[in-house]
This record gives C-alpha cells, structure tokens and sequence, in this order.
C-alpha cells in the first residue's frame, strides 16, 4: 500500500480496528492491576507502583522497539505485540502472584510500545500528508473509543465470572486486534523503508533540535492531559464530592471527549497544527493555574468540561507532529526517540502531581503544571512554523481561454 494507492478505507482493519481492540485490552487491564495486587495482601502504594511499572515500561521500550520495527516491518512488529500483550494478560489471569503481576504489568507496557511505534511509523509513511490531520484525529479517536470500552468489557467479565477474568477479557482483546491486522494481505501492508541512516541514537543527535522543542512541547502536551485524569479525581475527593457524583461528571465529559475528537482533524485540516496544540495547552494552563477557584460541584464540572474539550481538540497532534517531523529513511528510528519523549510526559505526570501535592498542595501542584502548560504553548508558536509548516493546498490552475 502506497502513498498514492492510498485509501482511507484501507485503514479500518489494519490500523482502526486494531488500534480500538489494543487499547480496549489496556482499558481493560489498568483497572484491575491494583485490585489484584492488593488482593494480594500489597499496600495501596506498593499496588500503585504496577500501574507505574507499565508507564516506566512503555517509555523504555521505545528503544528496542525501534530496532525490531527496522528488522521484521510494521506488520510483523504489530502482530508481535498483540501477541506478547496476549501472553502477558494471559498470565495474569493465571493468579500466580505478585511478581507475575508485575512482570505481566512490564511485558504489556512492551507491547504497547511496540504496537504504538509500529503504527504510528506505518501511518507516517502510507498516509499523505494533506490527509494526515483527520486521519491521526480519527485514530486518536479510537485510543478515546478504546479506552471507554475497554473497563466495560472487563467489568462484564468481573461481575459474571470474578475479578482474574477481566484479564481474560484484555487477552481476548489483544487476539482479536492481532487478528484484524492478520487479516490485511501483507502487499497491502508492507514496511516502511527505515533504519537507513543509523539507530535510534544516531538519529535523535541529528534531529535534536527537532526533539528539544517541539519534541519537548508534544511531552509537555501529554503531561498536562495526563494529569487531568489524575488531578482531577484528588480534586473531587478534596472537594467532598461523592464517589458517584465524580463518576457520573466525569462520565459526561468523557462523552464530550470522545464525541469531538474528529473537531481537531477538521480544524487543523482547514487551519494548522498552531490552532489544536497552541488553544489546547492555554486551555489546560489557564484551567490549572486557576484551580483554587474550583469550590464546589458546580465549578468543577466547568472545569472538567474545559479540559475535556481542551483533549477533545488537540486529538492526534503528537501523532501528526511526529509523522510531520520524521525524516524519511529513518522514521521509525525518529518516531521512537520521539515517542521516548511523549511517554515520557505521561510517565512523570502522576510524580509530579505525587511530590508538589505532598509539598505545596493539590491547588499549589495544579497551579505548577499550568505555568508548564505555557512554556509548551510558546515552544509550538515558535516553532512549529520552522520545523513542522503546514501543508499547502496547491491552488487550482485556471483553464487558460486564450
């Protein structure tokens, strides 16, 4: 499948449908991770540090995940990993004890990467680049889709059968996201040419200006979406907001998440990646710096509708940015050392919220990661304009009627 065989159907079952299955099994999984450690006999905390695990090993991984992505191709690399995913939630389900759990929590983190990287290195190449924004929204829209589904799925299990079959249902996930990959013919599916011009290393010291700026604002644009979903719930705790009154806003604006999302494909389809990222980082910043105003149910469902939408509108800007960045020849080597960065962000967000909660307070934590936000926001005006132009429609040629 070619840049100009390219149709946007081709990618409901090679990348789509995977994509919502994966992170469905992950949706799935995150829940019942804690649940089982401390059914264990583990502490809350020594339960959290599995969901840590997973972050830590998705960010790591990374680096060999590049190497296979160059060595065996996107398809390949895809199938890989929902097959490691399989065998990792699989011996979850087994209840076998703490150590397994955790090494199950490592091993899916890996396949996650591995699936993340692969994907993402597969769109960059197949995907032209006037069609990227809505084609990357839309897959940003099934991570959205995956994650909401995915805790439904394992809860239907947990209530039928017990709380190990809700592994059983993130192992099922993960066969039926390798199976719809399985079922694309390889010629339609084929590597991208990559690994060319050195590894992963070797490429981000060449691209390092890349990395360091707008690499550092896509991290920093992960960091402040993660820590909505964690700030907020120690918010609604703080404010004495009941258990089922938090779930059902957040339900609601998760709704408004996931039913808006195809708004940023459109936006910056028609007006720039500047308009998705920029908006979104001062939406997020304004929001946090201001939290202490946040005194009651009412203001905090208006915060958590801000930020909802502020997610919502930056749907599938890391993606579009790297696929834009990557240099050809050596883009899955890119796309890992940037991917280091953005799951980076997501891995460090909850321990900044962790140690400036326990030092300045959840409003004085909040308050910090928005000034963060800003400093994201001037790194894409500077220079997404040097290093990530839009693409330029080429104008329509008038018939000459001479």
């Amino acid at each position: 499948m070619t840049t100009g065989e390219f149709r946007k159907r081709q990618l409901v079952t090679s990348i789509y449908l995977p994509s919502l299955l994966i992170t469905a099994a992950e949706g799935a999984l995150l829940p019942i991770l804690p649940v089982s450690a401390v059914g264990f006999g583990f502490s809350l905390a020594e339960a959290s540090i599995i969901t840590t695990v997973l972050m830590v090993s998705t960010m790591v991984f990374e680096v060999p995940a590049s190497w296979i992505n160059a060595k065996i191709g996107e398809r390949n690399a895809m199938l890989a990993s929902t097959v490691l995913g399989f065998v990792m939630t699989l011996l979850a389900f087994l209840n076998l004890g703490y150590p397994a759990l955790v090494l199950s929590a490592l091993g899916f983190g890996a396949a996650h990467s591995l699936f993340g990287l692969a994907r993402h290195s597969l769109l960059a190449e197949i995907v032209p680049e006037q069609h990227r924004p809505k084609s990357m929204s839309l897959l940003g829209g099934m991570f959205r889709g995956g994650m909401a589904i995915g805790p439904v799925i394992g809860s239907a299990f947990i209530v039928l059968y017990g709380v190990e079959f809700g592994y059983l249902a993130a192992a099922m996930l993960c066969l039926a996201a390798g199976a719809s990959v399985l079922t694309v013919p390889a010629v339609r599916l084929k590597a991208t040419p990559s690994g060319q011009n050195g590894n992963m290393w070797a490429v981000a010291r060449r691209e390092a200006p890349k990395l360091a700026t707008l690499g550092v604002a896509s991290a920093i644009i992960s960091a402040g979406r993660t820590i909505r979903l964690i700030g907020l719930p120690l918010l609604a705790i703080q404010l004495g907001i009941s258990p089922g009154e938090a779930s059902f806003i957040f339900g609601l604006t998760g709704f408004i998440d996931f039913t808006l999302f195809y708004l940023s494909g459109i936006i910056m389809d028609k007006y720039g990646k500047f308009w998705s990222s920029v908006p979104t980082l001062l939406a997020l910043g304004v929001t946090y710096l201001f939290s202490f105003m946040v005194t009651d149910i009412f203001t905090f469902w208006i915060m958590a509708s801000v930020t909802a939408l502020a997610n919502a509108l930056s749907a599938g800007i890391n993606m579009i940015l790297g696929a834009d960045l990557a240099p050809k020849g050596s883009r899955g080597e890119f796309l890992a050392a940037f991917r280091m960065l953005t799951s980076g962000g997501v891995a460090l967000a909850p321990a900044m919220i962790t140690v400036l909660t326990a030092s300045i307070g959840l409003s004085g934590a909040l308050a910090s990661t928005g000034l963060l936000n800003f400093v994201g926001a001037f790194l894409f005006w500077k220079y997404l304009p040097i290093y990530a132009p839009d693409y330029k429609k080429p104008e329509e040629t008038k018939p000459n009627r001479d």
